[in-house]
């Protein structure tokens, strides 16, 4: 039906063949440069 929904609204339960993974990877890609100076270790947090 083309709507984005949330499982935090929408509840957890859903149709999997409804997913858009086109979108799910371009909105998990706005957090790559972010996950990387985390997983470098930038900030300071200990291993």
């Amino acid at each position: 039906d083309g709507k984005t929904k949330f499982v935090c609204v929408e509840g957890p339960e859903f149709d999997g063949h409804e997913v858009d993974f086109d979108n799910i990877i371009l909105r998990n890609k706005r957090f790559l440069e972010e996950e990387e100076l985390t997983r470098s270790g930038c900030h300071g947090c200990k291993k």
